[in-house]
């Protein structure tokens, strides 16, 4: 009798986990929000002031999204970053308009945070790339700061 309450259980168990809902596309979106918003106070308390964001994609394992933006010559802008909770190592680079690397945070971490002072106006760009992630995809956003 033990043997048949014991396969009933794992049945029970086995439906229960299969029934569970999968986090929802605004789950994600909720949790990647608070994720900035948890950053944001360090940014503020620094001076900054929100100036785009957050701006959010997707990408698997070893991919990599391109975000052109446009930055002033001596402003000082903070880039933060941050992925979902299959992500484990997020990394990002700022390449100015002749496309060198000007900053970079590539420390094995899931929220990158790069701070820049761009020496000419133009288009630079944010790339973001997804070290490690533990799902078929990963879902991302990054914040701009401005002071």
């Amino acid at each position: 009798m033990g043997s048949w309450v014991q396969k009933a259980a794992a049945a029970l168990i086995a439906l229960t986990l299969v029934a569970a809902p999968a986090a929802t596309a605004q789950d994600l979106r909720d949790y990647l929000q608070q994720q900035l918003d948890n950053r944001e106070p360090r940014s503020t308390e620094d001076g900054f002031a929100r100036a785009a964001g957050p701006l959010a994609g997707r990408l698997s394992t070893s991919r990599a999204d391109a975000m052109p933006m446009t930055f002033r010559s001596g402003q000082e802008i903070r880039v933060v970053g941050v992925c979902d909770q299959a992500c484990n190592d997020l990394d990002m680079r700022v390449l100015d308009p002749g496309g060198r690397i000007i900053a970079s945070d590539v420390s094995g971490n899931n929220h990158p945070t790069i701070d820049i002072r761009p020496v000419i106006t133009g288009q630079y760009t944010i790339e973001i790339g997804m070290i490690d992630c533990r799902a078929q995809s990963c879902r991302y956003a990054v914040t701009i700061y401005t002071r």
